[in-house]
């Protein structure tokens, strides 16, 4: 038939079975439904808190998460990030960048007492407009698995506190069309990692992402805190490739000044980004008009001057060739 994917293929939302996050913490584990075209995930998570106050999380209620994980085959990472790391960072980074595409996550209050709501949204396709990275899981083939692990009740809260909670998943996927023709390319993975680093103290800290994949986005974390706390534990903000070429070369007020532009909103303290696929506009127009094909050069760097000691955290959103 005329039209190709978008014409040929319906959009469907299946609820899957919950997951309730076990007494003290710990991981929970779903098989994803082998059905259609996976393109992403709608996590509804709830809870309460209770006892809070001897020793509050300083990530907040973020803290509830300790990570999320989405792996294809056992072994393939779509999807790594900690409660933290999406509240504070992730969530002002996705589809339409104007505000969190998950505004009723409350991950950046601080612990206190009651009910809580921390939504999260995996995308396993790059966005609304971009099929890339759909995984077909109506194959025998393939099993993907959705892991979330909870943290334990006393890192949120201090001893007495309990922390209740359930997360319910929404798969959204495409019917496979009946034309070969039709069919979207399945021949890169969109992938999204995290990770942590600890810095000693102050001075010129590198960090070097892995070399091979294109980079849609590089996001960093170092001074954040709940309730309005963080504070930009740096100043001089760099990203470079083939050791003098600059990509980005400015401070936290050029950091600001590009945010606002490219999300909409105040830049949160603590946090910075280099976004490469919102420089071509609100909804990122299909397009990721500056990502970074680190498989065509020799370095790849950001650098950063850190003003004191504390936990970098790094979001790297990524496209991955598979046949690589």
């Amino acid at each position: 038939m005329a039209g190709g994917f978008e014409a040929n293929t319906r959009k469907k939302l299946i609820r899957q079975p919950a997951l309730v996050k076990p007494a003290g913490g710990g991981p929970t584990t779903l098989a994803i439904q082998r059905t259609g075209l996976l393109a992403r995930i709608y996590l509804n998570i709830t809870g309460t808190v209770a006892g809070s106050g001897a020793a509050l999380n300083p990530m907040g209620l973020s803290s509830i998460i300790r990570r999320v994980r989405l792996v294809a085959n056992s072994g393939l990472e779509l999807f790594s990030v900690s409660g933290p790391g999406y509240a504070h960072i992730l969530q002002h980074l996705l589809e339409s960048e104007r505000g969190p595409v998950t505004p009723a996550n409350q991950g950046t209050n601080v612990v206190a007492d009651g009910a809580f709501n921390l939504d999260m949204m995996i995308p396993v396709a790059v966005s609304l407009m971009n099929f890339t990275g759909l995984v077909l899981t109506q194959s025998e083939q393939i099993l993907v698995t959705l892991e979330i692990d909870w943290e334990s009740d006393t890192a949120v809260g201090g001893a007495g506190t309990t922390v209740t909670a359930t997360a319910t998943p929404y798969v959204e996927f495409f019917s496979i069309p009946s034309s070969p023709e039709d069919a979207p390319d399945l021949s890169r993975a969109h992938v999204i990692l995290e990770d942590t680093r600890t810095i000693a103290g102050p001075g010129e800290q590198i960090y070097e992402p892995l070399r091979r994949p294109t980079y849609l986005q590089l996001a960093h974390g170092f001074g954040f805190a709940a309730g309005g706390a963080g504070v930009d534990n740096f100043d001089r903000l760099q990203l470079r490739i083939e050791q003098s070429n600059y990509l980005f070369d400015g401070d936290v007020n050029a950091a600001d000044i590009e945010f606002n532009l490219y999300h909409g909103i105040q830049r949160p303290r603590g946090i910075w980004v280099y976004d490469f696929m919102a420089s071509s506009g609100l909804g990122n127009y299909l397009a990721a008009r500056d990502r970074v094909n680190t498989s065509l050069i020799t370095s790849f760097e950001s650098v950063f001057n850190a003003t004191s000691s504390g936990t970098l955290y790094t979001i790297r959103r990524m496209l991955i060739d598979l046949a690589s």
